[in-house]
């Protein structure tokens, strides 16, 4: 039988080349692209590359483990990233070498703990912001199973607020918190990023109607240059500060 990678390799130049499918056995079950377009980033994405993250010690695995019980068990109603989105955002983190990460939207703390596997090599640290009660609590008691307190600072309340007391150099901003809060947390946190950082907008293309104010700011902004990333249907819009 065919390799799921050589399957989706042969849909892929059959579509560019005939305009349709060729004919490849799937086994029952088996999830295939719909006839007539072309798979998506994440089909690509789930099909060719392996979906689980490497953990260096077993330290990592715990929190690989807790992510894994998290997207089982709590993912439904917390806005979470995609594990492909989680991936992308550490080897980013990662690459820079991040000693501050801040993060807007905790949620229950999923992509706080992707954060810290990056920062456990990095010597960083991540302070995240969460202003309702409920995933607060989550995401504590997350991050107590994860073992990772000592790399995650939460702090409560409405980050309109509390990110005036952040101080920098800032290295990675995540926003993911209420999508017209954008452009005031951006303009309260870029000075605080440094040159070179990275500024990740999520759900940039699945909610891309809610950042039509974001998106004018960081094009127009002759410091910033910006690229979309659709690892997953949601997108990431990732920003570095030129200077």
């Amino acid at each position: 039988m065919i390799r799921s990678v050589d399957k989706l390799l042969m849909y892929v130049l059959s579509m560019a080349i005939l305009g349709s499918p060729c004919a490849i056995s799937y086994a029952a079950g088996e999830s295939k692209p719909p006839l007539n377009r072309f798979p998506t980033a994440e089909e690509i994405s789930r099909q060719i590359l392996p979906q689980h993250p490497k953990a260096r010690d077993a330290a990592e695995q715990k929190i690989i483990d807790v992510m894994d019980d998290m997207v089982a068990n709590q993912a439904r109603g917390m806005g979470n990233i995609s594990p492909e989105d989680g991936r992308m955002m550490r080897m980013l983190t990662e690459s820079v070498k991040a000693k501050k990460v801040v993060e807007l939207g905790t949620s229950n703390g999923y992509s706080a703990l992707w954060f810290s596997l990056a920062v456990r090599s990095t010597g960083g640290k991540v302070i995240t912001h969460e202003i309702d009660p409920t995933r607060i609590k989550m995401a504590k008691a997350n991050f107590e199973r994860a073992r990772v307190k000592e790399l995650i600072t939460l702090v409560e309340g409405d980050a309109h607020q509390t990110i005036r007391n952040l101080d920098g150099p800032i290295d990675v901003l995540l926003l993911d918190a209420e999508k017209e809060g954008f452009v005031d947390y951006l303009n309260q946190l870029l000075p605080k990023v440094r040159v070179g950082g990275l500024i990740i907008a999520h759900d940039s293309s699945g909610q891309a109607d809610q950042l039509t104010d974001y998106f004018p700011a960081i094009i127009n902004n002759d410091d910033l240059e910006s690229v979309l990333i659709d690892a997953s249907k949601w997108g990431m819009c990732i920003t570095r500060k030129m200077r």
